[in-house]
Parts: C-alpha cells; structure tokens; sequence
C-alpha cells in the first residue's frame, strides 16, 4: 500500500513537469497540522485587513530534531514528524512557501481556525484550512456544526479567502481544500465569495470534511462551484458523511479500522491520485444512520444543550489539549469520569439518555 508519506518520499518531479494533483491538495492539507504559530507571525487581527504576513520556504522549517514540537500537537504525531523531514528535503515540495499564516483559538468567541497560503511555481496558490486541532474548544465547534450556520470559523474562513483575493496579484489562481473541518471551511469559503473571486478558484478540495446542518449545496451560490467541488473520504468515513455532504463524493480505499481511517496517512494512492473503492462499506452507513436518526429527534436547542453539557465536562477535567502530551489517556479519562459524576442529575440523565438512544438506533439500523 502506497501512502503520503511514500509520495511526498518518491515522487520528486517539479509541478512544472508533473502537474498539482489531489495527492498534493491532501499534502498540503496535511501540512496546515505543523505549528506554523512557532514560525511565522500571526496575521490575524479583528479589523480588516489582516496583518503584516511573513513567509518560510518548506527547506527552511526546522528539523524534528531542531524543534519536535512544531509537528507534535497533531493527531497523528508520528508521521507528521516524519512528514516534515521529507518535505524539507524533496526538489518537489522543498521550495514551496508558505504566507499569510492567519490562526485564531478563543473560548469566549468559540472559535478555533487557522488558514495559511502554499504559493506553488507559477500564478497558483493553495489556500488550505486546518481542521481541528486538540483544543477543546475546536471539538466543541465540530459539534455546532450541527445546530449552528455559520459557526465562527466558517464566517473566518470566508473573511480569510477574500482578503487573500484582495491582498495577492488578480492574475493568482486558487485551489482551495482542507482536512476534517478544513474541508468544511473550504467549502463554505468557496460558497460565500463574491462571483470575481470565485472565478479564480480552480478547485476545492474537501478531505473527509462533515457537511452542513442544511443542505448548502442546493443552493445558487453552490451551483457556480459545484463542478470545481471534489469530497474526498476513506471508504468506510464517519466523520466525512455527517451531516449533510456534498453530492458526487468519492470513497477512498483504505485497510484501516473506523475512525483510524480519518488520518489521511491511511488512505492509499496511486501514481497522481487516489485508489479509490466502488462504494461505501456497509457498516459505516450503519453507524452513520445512527447518529443521523438520533439528529431528527433532536431540535437545535437539544444538540445545543447537549454540547455545553459535554464541553463542561470535559474542560472541568482539565483536559484543555486532547492531542498534546500533557498527560496519559488514563489520566485524562479519569478526570472526565470525576467531572461527570460533579454534574447534577438531571444532566446526568440526558447524557445517559442520549448514549442510550444511539445505541438503540445503531441496533435498529443493523436489523
């Protein structure tokens, strides 16, 4: 099985002579994962426009020898570590830059974004949006996706694509993408800009991304990107099939367990694309039916109070980073365990009730 991380190894070809592919969109999706906030100055401001931006060639990032932590924080720790050694190395990607790092995380505005620019050899840009990091607060936005539009880093992430649209040269065009809520957010971005700039956008790039609490892609200001609109998702994808996704998804193949397949370091490849399976797996849609069931006998109000309830939890456990090696999961688990028990009863008994009814769908839907 041919992965990512053999790509960004072996394939060593200028984009002059092998052309920007979706192996590549996933690379750079992929990319918006290492701590570029150690590196670069932080554009992000509340007025408009954004500030003064720095850039960093791909050869100039630091070792994970030099600096561990600038890959550390991310899902999948390990192969990110590894990623970034092969990419400081690789004719291909080395002298690629990255600019305009724009990152925001705030609990009182519940918001957890970052967007940075990869400039690519030509009049091309790769406008790539994280998804969510381990903060609390970015797991709670993931859940207000289902009960709140827009959430704060998708009206962020419109904001971000028009100032870049603005600040860099009009003969610039874009491709657009992300991972996890990174492919969300490209999405709604794509959505939401003017008709001038959405004529610069060559393709947007959504992997594994959850849909919408509505159904976006009915709308006119969808129908004028949909045909530039690729939903990328590993065969048997959880989190990329929530809510409501957008038409025409490919299912990508992939030997991994549930939602071990959301780490884009699973998904296999071929020479410049993906390799990609004949439908999705049947238990997945099992599973997917379950949480959507559940949904429809939830108003917002419900999905909303039951969200706080999770988020008091698990910030009262003080497990403020669940990716940073800050502690053990046996540590963490204890302490949300302690947490729920200091919850009163009657909250209590909504969690368990919801558990409880989930089960009882995933049941229903097996028969």
């Amino acid at each position: 099985m041919s992965t990512i991380l053999n790509y960004v190894t072996d394939e060593k070809r200028s984009f002059e002579v092998f052309p920007f592919n979706p192996i590549d969109a996933l690379v750079f999706a992929e990319a918006t994962y290492f701590q570029w906030e150690y590196l670069l100055r932080n554009t992000w401001t509340p007025e408009w426009p954004y500030g003064i931006s720095d850039s960093m060639f791909f050869h100039e990032m630091p070792s994970t020898d030099e600096m561990p932590l600038f890959g550390q924080y991310a899902a999948d720790t390990p192969n990110n570590l590894k990623m970034i050694d092969l990419l400081r190395e690789n004719p291909r990607f080395k002298d690629i830059s990255v600019s305009h790092l724009c990152a925001r995380t705030n609990e009182k505005e519940q918001i957890q974004f970052a967007a940075m620019c990869f400039h690519l050899p030509g009049d091309l840009c790769y406008i790539a949006f994280r998804g969510t990091d381990g903060t609390l607060i970015g797991w709670k936005e993931d859940f207000q996706l289902s009960y709140q539009y827009p959430v704060a880093a998708q009206k962020e992430a419109a904001r971000y694509v028009s100032f870049l649209a603005k600040e860099l040269s009009p003969d610039i065009k874009f491709y657009i993408g992300g991972h996890s809520k990174g492919g969300n957010l490209s999405i709604y971005a794509a959505t939401s800009c003017i008709d001038s700039i959405k004529s610069r956008i060559l393709h947007v790039f959504s992997f594994d991304g959850p849909g919408f609490s509505f159904n976006l892609h009915e709308t006119d200001e969808y129908s004028k990107i949909a045909d530039r609109v690729s939903h990328l998702v590993p065969s048997s994808s959880f989190v990329g099939m929530l809510l409501q996704s957008a038409p025409g998804t490919k299912f990508i193949t992939n030997k991994s367990l549930w939602l071990m397949q959301h780490s884009p370091f699973t998904w296999e490849i071929r020479e410049d694309d993906f390799d990609y399976a004949p439908g999705w797996d049947k238990n997945a849609q099992i599973r997917i039916a379950a949480v959507e069931n559940w949904l429809k006998d939830q108003s917002f109000e419900d999905r909303e109070s039951f969200t706080e309830m999770l988020y008091h939890i698990a910030f009262s456990s003080g497990a403020s980073n669940l990716f940073r090696p800050d502690s053990s999961w046996s540590v963490k688990m204890a302490h949300i365990i302690d947490a729920t028990k200091a919850v009163d009863a009657k909250s209590r008994a909504k969690i368990i009730e919801t558990m409880r009814m989930l089960v009882l769908f995933s049941f229903r839907q097996k028969r």
